[in-house]
């Protein structure tokens, strides 16, 4: 009996490897679409950690369970278990499951559970969030995420740490360094004391040092 289970254990193992490898969700190409670094010709499966690009005259379509995305021309998408992450161009999704789009340091979710369309474009040093069919949140760092409500888009900086840093390391340019002998206190100080050294000269023209004695 012993024997007979060790059997049916090294039997079911490549089973459940292979389960546990499944695909999570499937690519469809129109155009020029590759699939770790492989282009496609039409549909393949897409696990966790690939990356999907597409050129100038490329749209990949991507079924996930519960959830679509279209990403379109001149993209690059990172699949992850939680949603995708762009590097580039622009991604719509469509979600029932509540899936991420990442941007940089920027999350982009679902408020609810119900059915949610959303585009999430990344180009030209920006970000660009835009809530087509419910409410969506973007959380940055550990503040209070921001909800844009159905219809509407905002514009974020593509910068690192959510633009808070380039932020804090900007200011005010540091003021203009004046030579001393030409700001105004030693400009002033200058004109006084030619005028003292006038009026001591104008004062002694009576009296010269070596006087004329016939």
């Amino acid at each position: 009996m012993r024997a007979l289970m060790c059997w049916a254990l090294v039997l079911l193992m490549p089973s459940a490897i292979f389960a546990a490898d499944a695909p999570t969700g499937v690519i469809y190409a129109t155009g020029s679409v590759y699939l770790d670094g492989s282009q496609l010709t039409n549909s393949a499966p897409v696990m966790v950690g690939a990356i999907i690009e597409t050129k100038e005259v490329g749209v990949a379509h991507l079924d996930m369970s519960g959830s679509t995305a279209v990403i379109q021309s001149n993209a690059i998408v990172r699949f992850q278990a939680g949603g995708l992450s762009l590097d580039r161009g622009s991604v719509s999704m469509a979600t029932g499951k509540s899936l991420s789009v990442y941007a940089r340091d920027f999350q982009i979710t679902p408020a609810s559970s119900v059915w949610t369309q959303f585009e999430v474009t990344r180009s030209g040093g920006t970000i660009q969030i835009a809530a087509r069919k419910g409410s969506v949140t973007i959380g940055c760092g550990i503040g209070a995420p921001t909800i844009i409500k159905e219809g509407q888009q905002i514009t974020r900086a593509d910068a690192q740490d959510c633009g808070l840093a380039s932020k804090a390391s900007s200011g005010a340019p540091p003021a203009a360094k004046t030579p001393i002998l030409s700001s105004r206190i030693a400009e002033g100080a200058g004109l006084g004391a030619a005028a003292g050294l006038l009026g001591w000269t104008l004062s002694h023209n009576d009296d010269p040092v070596s006087p004329y004695k016939p």
